[in-house]
């Protein structure tokens, strides 16, 4: 390669556009915020500019286009010359298009389909017989894609522009730098990933444009249901714009994908980013990471560019953004902070903090405390890296597919190297549907996923022990004032031993010979896309005493336990010879009617689907079993469906597309019912943020579960509310309890979030004002609901609101400081089986939990519940051991006369009973009726923690799912997120047993005697 090929520099025969140039240098705010490689465009006289669209450059000040006029200009561009060509990827949730261009030089575009074939072998080696010398035969003949995402968050809005003169510049510039890009890669763009959010967000800026000194309202809802989260979808693959890009990014059998976000000043390549990595990667990927960030950072430096650097804080731990499409595929994932101006496209002045613009090793060069910010300046900076990027690539080419070849040979090997061999999902799981749900993820992810097609046996792993650790807290006195023996005592210290230590290394895994059955899905490790498996099917650990202090996101995702379905980690490479066939075609669970008869039942397992069934069978008499029966030679639990008033044929057809199976019974079972209706359903969201409540709009879609949309302004205007709804769902939102009453501050201007001519793309909801919040009146519509038999589901922060504004006596929130969870899984114990928010829930559930909040209960107003520094289980100081009696000196044995009767040990899940003392003045004492109702509770400290992070006790055993009465409804508390990101498919049911019982949850409950 000569050197003038590496040189940046515009080609001195080849003219530029001098109006496009003077404009690029007069939006540019300082000279060093440009580079060699974008202080000039070039001209051509048959390939139109942006300007042809813009009406002005790239990067121009108070110019924000929409997606529709970027996709018009790309394609302006692909009409214009053979070098680009566009490809619609697919829709929207909204149905608005997403689209990728593809850039490269005329021979290689002419031969993008034989280049893809190549890729194609490279990716999956074995369709060359891992034959290394094959491999080389390709690698010399064939070119890499890399793939650049822009705008996945739809306020950082500089990517599109930058995007477009990328594309052009890559499709005219003769300069030797862009010519060897263009010669020897295959730059695929797609410049708009969230592109519902994108077009709101160009709406905004017009109001804000249009509306000179007054507030703009922030972007409340990006995609059709989340906002930030949407870079969080790479696992689950709940999101339309997660499909399209890994389908695109899979078909081109990309090296790279490069997605561009706008946070950080100037430049972060976060590429590099802080440990811990990801377990699952090939270390080939991760000194990649480091080959092509730190060639960033010199590179641009060297260009004279300051606030250019890598490595920063930010873990590369979880495996859900989008750019690990390519980490967990054999690629390399690469990301860009560029500075930006939070969506506008103004010039701003900005003012850095000190932790932005100090000296560290890994920013030598770092931002300027003050600084005149402009798009252009944004622009220059995200081409400029990534045309060194797409240089760097282009010239070490041959390295990096030497690396993805090797990368997909090792991931196929590494079910005889590292491990595992595989993992079983057993064909006899008691929630096939969710089973099915897993495995259709794994669809998604491009996963192969074989059958057995017959009975096997392998080696699984043996849970190892775990020591016990109690929870601090006296053990009780005896009921005498009698000393025990010393020998009671010692029995007593061995039966609440904790277990024996394991002592064999780690690296010694205890196993057990299993049967499975025919049928059993085997997801072998011995495929291409085997890392993406391993990921999500695995247990995570973040350790304590870890260097990296704050997570960035979540640190635990088992997807299994976050499913509540079983599946076995295998080492023992011998699996890999079980008779089994690969799955071809969606997986869906069996079902249908089986036997005959004008009464069916269906066995409660928590199979999201039964209520799918409940509202698509709305003609239907459901009830609700609230005893376990057999019948038909079937076990049948709690809350199992018993059906009449359907056609045998309308239920066969509804149950085998749902995959519930449905048995025919002579005569209904002789076991307490009641009905299980289809309640009208509201979902409820504040002004403050739309973020965490859309995941519950998508699960609710998903499910086919009808509902009616509204707002907390909505309840404060409604004081009926009981007209319209059974059952108000209030997800988590931002804020504070406070500030969801009291809503955003009112001393400014009114800020509008509605369609208009000026704004047409703004949703879902709409207000003339997002200022106001619940209020006062609000709070007192939802007591009126509860009050005349409404149910209200409060969650996380808005079940603390519940607890701070009266609607849930008896409760209050536990956030212990010394706790530290950051997005973990927790395991659960089920405390009252008989609940109906419980039927079909499994015990040891693991629920996702943000950071370890509980709560505590109570009988008696002004107190507080559970196992704490003022309860009265503990003995006061003094003589003895924990469990022996005091002795006051100088006075008689106490007399077992003046004595009280020995109390129950006090749970942490429990409330202290009701003492004579507060019966005589009973005020704050709860009726028994009305006294909350703990379904669920955090398991013991030992097998609390399923997945991710946890440190610290103060979350063990505390209650998480708690119903509350008020009159003659209730209120729905979760210490947990139900219904998070499309991953916790296992809860689910918490919240919809909630919705087929809603008029029914006191069915079981014991009631205290006083």
């Amino acid at each position: 390669m000569p050197p003038s090929a590496t040189r940046p520099g515009r080609n001195p025969s080849q003219p530029i556009d001098e109006e496009y140039t003077r404009k690029i240098h007069e939006y540019t705010t300082e000279p060093f915020f440009l580079s060699p490689l974008v202080d000039y465009l070039p001209a051509s006289s048959t390939v139109p500019t942006p300007k042809t669209v813009l009406g002005d450059i790239a990067g121009a000040r108070n110019n924000l286009p929409y997606s529709k006029e970027v996709y018009a200009y790309m394609r302006m561009l692909a009409k214009a010359t053979p070098r680009v060509k566009v490809y619609s990827i697919g829709t929207s949730e909204e149905g608005r298009e997403m689209i990728a261009v593809a850039v490269a030089s005329d021979s290689l575009m002419a031969n993008l389909e034989e280049n893809k074939a190549n890729l194609a072998k490279l990716a999956d080696p074995r369709s060359i017989g891992m034959e290394d010398a094959e491999a080389a035969r390709l690698v010399t003949g064939t070119t890499p894609v890399y793939y650049i995402t822009g705008t996945i968050h739809s306020p950082e809005s500089g990517a599109p522009t930058a995007l477009m003169e990328l594309a052009y510049r890559l499709a005219v510039d003769e300069s030797p730098y862009i010519k060897n890009i263009r010669d020897h890669l295959i730059t695929l763009i797609t410049p708009v990933v969230e592109v519902d959010g994108r077009d709101r967000e160009v709406d905004l800026f017009r109001w804000h444009m249009a509306h000179p000194g007054e507030t703009a309202p922030p972007l409340l809802y990006w995609g059709h249901y989340v906002a930030h989260d949407n870079n969080r979808d790479a696992m689950a693959m709940t999101l339309k714009l997660s499909e399209n890009v890994l389908n695109t990014y899979v078909d081109w059998k990309a090296q790279v994908l490069h997605d561009l976000h706008e946070s950080v000043p100037y430049l972060y390549d976060n590429t590099v980013g802080d440990g811990p990595y990801n377990a699952w990667l090939d270390p080939l990927l991760t000194n990649e990471w480091q080959m092509i960030g730190w060639n960033n950072v010199q590179e641009m430096t060297r260009m004279g560019m300051p606030g250019v650097f890598t490595h920063g804080n930010f873990d590369t731990w979880s495996p859900g953004y989008l750019m690990f499409m390519a980490a967990t595929h054999n690629g390399i994932s690469r990301l860009y902070e560029t500075f930006g101006n939070g969506g506008t496209a103004e010039t701003v002045e900005r003012t850095l903090s000190p932790t932005e613009t100090s000296r560290t090793w890994y920013r030598q060069s770092p931002p300027l405390p003050k600084v005149k910010w402009s798009l252009r300046n944004n622009n220059n900076y995200e081409q400029t890296g990534l045309l060194v990027s797409l240089s760097y690539f282009a010239n070490n080419r041959q390295q990096f597919l030497e690396n993805f070849y090797e990368k997909s040979k090792r991931s196929i090997l590494k079910a005889r190297t590292e491990g595992p061999a595989a993992y079983i999902l057993p064909a006899d799981e008691r929630r096939p549907g969710a089973q099915a749900e897993l495995l259709r993820i794994l669809q998604k992810q491009y996963v192969e996923i074989s059958r057995a097609t017959a009975p096997f046996s392998a080696l699984v792993p043996v849970p190892r022990p775990r020591p016990a650790v109690p929870l601090t807290g006296a053990a009780p006195r005896p009921a005498d004032s009698t000393r025990r023996a010393d020998s009671a005592r010692v029995a007593d210290t061995a039966r609440l031993a904790p277990p024996a230590f394991d002592t064999l290394p780690l690296s010694v895994q205890r196993t057990e010979m299993r049967q499975f059955p025919a049928g059993s899905y085997i997801i072998r490790m011995d495929q291409p896309y085997s890392r993406i498996a391993d990921a999500l099917l695995d247990y995570q650990y973040w350790s304590p005493n870890d260097p990296q202090r704050t997570p960035y996101d979540d640190t635990g995702w088992t997807f299994p336990e976050n499913f509540a379905v079983r599946s076995l980690r295998v080492t023992d490479p011998k699996v890999l010879s079980v008779p089994m066939e690969i799955v071809s075609g969606e997986i869906n669970a069996p079902g249908g009617v089986i036997g005959s008869g004008t009464v069916f039942a269906i066995n409660h397992n928590a199979d999201n689907a039964l209520a799918t069934l409940r509202y698509r069978l709305k003609d239907a008499d459901f009830q609700i079993a609230e005893q376990p029966f057999e019948s038909a030679g079937e076990k049948f639990g709690r809350g199992s469906f018993i059906i009449r008033r359907v056609s045998a044929g309308d239920l066969d057809k509804a149950t085998r597309e749902l995959g519930l199976k449905a048995y025919g019974l002579a005569s209904a079972p002789s076991v307490p019912t009641h009905p299980a209706r289809a309640p009208r359903v509201a979902i409820m969201h504040t002004w403050i943020s739309t973020q965490t409540e859309g995941w519950w709009r998508q699960a609710f879609d998903f499910l086919h579960i009808p509902y009616s949309y509204i707002n907390v302004q909505d309840a404060a205007k409604d004081p009926n509310l009981n007209a319209k709804y059974d059952v108000i769902l209030f997800p988590p939102g931002g804020g504070s309890p406070q500030s969801i009453v009291a809503g955003l501050p009112m001393w400014r201007n009114p800020m509008p979030w509605k369609k208009t001519e000026l704004t047409p793309n703004m949703g879902i909801d709409e207000t003339d004002d997002i200022r106001p919040g619940l209020g006062w009146s609000g709070v007192n519509n939802l007591v009126t609901f509860v009050k005349n038999g409404g149910v209200l589901v409060t969650v996380e922060n808005t079940a603390e609101m519940a607890v701070t504004f009266g609607l849930a006596s008896g409760v209050s929130v536990n956030n212990p400081p010394r706790l530290h969870v950051v997005g973990s899984l927790l395991r659960t114990r089920v405390v009252d089986d008989a609940s109906p928010l419980a039927y079909g829930i499994r015990d040891s559930l693991a629920v996702y939990s943000d950071d370890g909040s509980s709560f505590s209960i109570t009988n008696v107003l002004g107190t507080r519940g559970g196992r704490f520094p003022d309860s009265t289980t503990a003995r006061p100081t003094g003589r003895g051991t924990a469990d022996e009696l005091d002795v006051p000196q100088g006075r008689v044995p106490l007399d077992p006369r003046f004595d009280v009767a020995q109390r129950r040990p006090l749970q942490p899940w429990q409330a202290a009973p009701v003492t004579d003392e507060q019966i005589r003045n009973p005020l704050s004492v709860i009726p028994p009726a009305l006294r909350p109702r703990v379904v669920l509770r955090f398991a013991d400290q030992r097998e609390l923690l399923a997945s991710g992070l946890l440190d610290g006790n103060d979350v063990a055993q505390r209650p998480v799912v708690v119903d509350v009465p008020l009159a003659k409804g209730h209120v729905v508390l979760f210490a947990n997120n139900p219904m998070y990101r499309g991953e916790t498919i296992g809860s689910y049911f918490l919240v919809l047993n909630t919705l087929l019982n809603f008029d029914r949850l006191d069915t079981g409950k014991k009631f205290d005697s006083r």
